[in-house]
């Protein structure tokens, strides 16, 4: 959510962690650049810095033995990128929630990093309606959803998070402003509901 990590060498260079808009200012290779809206810096024996810079203040720091084990860490779900349910099993888990199926992809404790973009892009690629009822969506529909989801989520660690090398296809590039005359690529309007209290972006002559 807008934050980053800048690795600075002890003579100034500069490299940014997960790609991101640079807020460092001057040159890249200017020592003593300054960094802006750091929150947390962390300094090696050989000089090297970790900056971390979040300008939302989301972010939180925490402390801890065993991280992966300790809450909140420990609470959430199933991380897409290691071990995710199969279409099988994912069906139970859906089949037992009553909510919209755009609410439950964001339920952290089922899906860890599914983020509300790419709720919205596995739906507008599978063709499901945000709406839909989790308990309601048939096996098919199910199987194509997880394989999307993953894709997705696969092709955006690949790139580094660099939405510029993502598909033109995607709902990604125009669902943004929540413009009335928001359209996909193919010329579709985009419509956009609160769904689970978030902002959903939808292409209703295409997702149903």
């Amino acid at each position: 959510m807008t934050g980053n990590v800048l690795i600075r060498s002890k003579k100034g260079r500069a490299r940014s962690g997960w790609g991101g808009l640079s807020l460092q200012s001057g040159s890249p290779r200017e020592e003593g650049g300054v960094v802006w809206f750091s929150r947390l810096k962390l300094v090696a024996d050989d000089g090297t810095e970790a900056i971390v810079t979040d300008p939302r203040r989301f972010g939180r720091f925490r402390l801890a033995e065993d991280p992966i084990s300790e809450p909140p860490i420990s609470k959430l779900g199933f991380d897409p990128l290691g071990k995710f349910p199969q279409a099988r099993e994912l069906g139970t888990i859906l089949g037992r929630r009553k909510a919209p199926i755009k609410a439950v992809l964001l339920d952290q404790k089922l899906f860890a990093g599914v983020g509300n973009w790419i709720a919205d892009e596995a739906l507008f690629q599978a063709g499901l309606s945000p709406h839909r009822l989790a308990s309601r969506l048939g096996s098919e529909e199910i199987r194509l959803l997880r394989s999307k989801l993953l894709t997705i989520i696969r092709r955006a660690v690949k790139v580094g998070a660099d939405y510029e090398r993502f598909p033109r296809s995607w709902l990604f590039h125009s669902r943004w402003g929540k413009g009335k005359e928001a359209m996909t690529l193919r010329g579709e309007r985009i419509r956009f509901d609160e769904v689970g209290g978030r902002t959903t972006a939808w292409v209703p002559g295409r997702q149903v």
